[in-house]
């Protein structure tokens, strides 16, 4: 069952799904952070599988989903400090691990180099470490104001990729949840695009200390998975070429018994 809650942040306050194990947690919580332009709803079909021996928490980022506005050009750095106030007050002082998925995984990256002490193992998946050009490239077209018209035109974009494309085995109902959900954000659907384009992969990920988990799908970030593997020292890189799409939902069962594989290690 998903339990759904608020939290106060420092932009206002911040929804989260969470889901507890059946017996009495004995491992640290696990932070699941969304992948542009959605929620914390992306995980939902991937939580229960993760949710072995501990809680599984998915927010929202300021401005998505059921969380308060946020502005149009935020930061990475401005996510990691609204999910770290999630941390502090759901897991108080205790150590917790993060997962994240495309974005998710660079707000992951700052939250564990600004809080060394608090984020233990981080399961990177499939991570847009895209190189200074390819970032300047989808910057201005990826991060740019969602323009909404009276014209059914503008959501065209999103209708084709979400339900004209979908996969059969997500099934109308999971691909319309998903439409709909990122067009909550209004003008702000693409503010999460903005703050990926924006940082500052080269500076930022050869600073991560804490262990951390490059899982690799067979996808269009196949080789941006690899870089960030080359770029954060602590990495171990783990390609999964059998898994060609739908990694948190298709795929849940396996994508998390990669996950867990690795925060469950002991030592270091």
């Amino acid at each position: 069952m998903i339990i759904k809650g608020y939290s106060d942040g420092p932009y206002g306050q911040i929804h989260w799904r969470m889901v507890e194990p059946e017996q009495e947690p004995t491992q640290p919580d696990l932070y699941c952070l969304q992948p542009a332009p959605f929620s914390g709803l992306a995980f939902t079909s991937i939580m229960p599988f993760l949710a072995q021996n501990r809680r599984v928490i998915a927010p929202d980022f300021p401005g998505y989903g059921g969380s308060d506005g946020f502005k149009l050009e935020p930061s990475i750095a401005e996510y990691a400090k609204a999910m770290m106030a999630v941390v502090e007050d759901m897991s108080l002082e205790a150590p917790v691990d993060v997962t994240g998925f495309h974005t998710g995984n660079l707000v992951a990256v700052e939250m564990a180099i600004e809080n060394t002490g608090s984020v233990r193992r981080m399961a990177l998946v499939d991570v847009p470490a895209f190189d200074p050009e390819t970032r300047a490239k989808f910057l201005p077209t990826a991060g740019k104001r969602f323009e909404i018209t009276p014209d059914l035109r503008c959501l065209e974009a999103a209708w084709e990729m979400g339900m004209t494309k979908r996969l059969e085995s997500q099934g109308p109902d999971r691909s319309f949840e998903m439409f709909v959900e990122q067009l909550r954000h209004g003008t702000g659907k693409n503010a999460a695009f903005h703050a990926a384009f924006s940082y500052d992969v080269e500076g930022r990920l050869p600073l991560v200390l804490s262990p951390a988990l490059i899982f690799a799908s067979q996808s269009g970030l196949l080789d941006a998975s690899r870089r960030a593997a080359t770029l954060i020292p602590s990495s171990r890189l783990v390609e999964r070429l059998d898994i060609k799409r739908a990694v948190l939902d298709e795929a849940a069962a396996e994508t998390a018994m990669e996950i867990l594989r690795f925060i469950d290690e002991t030592g270091a």
